[in-house]
């Protein structure tokens, strides 16, 4: 039995994107400007939150596939055991105890981590990110031109991709911060 796909699709390596060029926007840069400026701030977050959770589902289903394919003996097994059996607990617990110790031995939290950056940056740089798409011509620079909370440009693909606010806590107390002490009173 097969996990996945035997044999995924390839994508031609060779194929050139071409970029979109801002100059054939469908209407004018003030128009754009002031539509913008116009937008209700939260639901330009709220699209830029969804455009990134679209991108980490796809990054994680990426990261699964690779696990997979790493500890495909040892799943291939658990399954060639399923197959068949009416009470596969009883028979098949050590293939799954195997299965699942590779997976565990493969999945760890540094590994996850420090893929999911890889594949990020990898997906931005070809072109292949939702957020950052040429070919579709949705591009990061062309989303920022119509959403505030999108970045024109990031140097690491890897960190949040929406744009964070400044901290701006003049008129709040920091939770660490001791309250202020009360005025002397004046005895006159």
């Amino acid at each position: 039995m097969w996990v996945d796909a035997p044999f995924p699709r390839q994508k031609d390596a060779g194929s050139a994107v071409p970029r979109a060029d801002p100059a054939d926007l469908p209407i004018d840069q003030e128009t754009i400007a002031k539509n913008r400026n116009n937008r209700i701030p939260y639901l330009e977050a709220r699209e830029a939150v969804e455009l990134e959770q679209k991108e980490l589902k796809a990054v994680r289903e990426t990261l699964g596939r690779e696990i997979r394919e790493i500890c495909r003996p040892e799943i291939d097994e658990y399954i060639d055991c399923c197959v068949g059996r009416l009470f596969t607990v009883f028979q098949c617990k050590p293939h799954s105890l195997r299965m699942r110790r590779c997976m565990n031995k493969v999945e760890t939290p540094e590994w996850v981590e420090q893929r999911t950056k890889e594949v990020m940056v990898e997906r931005e740089s070809t072109g292949s990110s939702l957020v950052n798409n040429a070919a579709k011509g949705t591009t990061r620079e062309r989303r920022a031109m119509y959403n505030k909370a999108i970045l024109p440009e990031v140097e690491d693909p890897a960190e949040m991709q929406i744009r964070k606010p400044k901290p701006n806590n003049d008129h709040r107390r920091k939770k660490d911060a001791p309250a202020p002490a009360p005025a002397p009173a004046s005895d006159e």
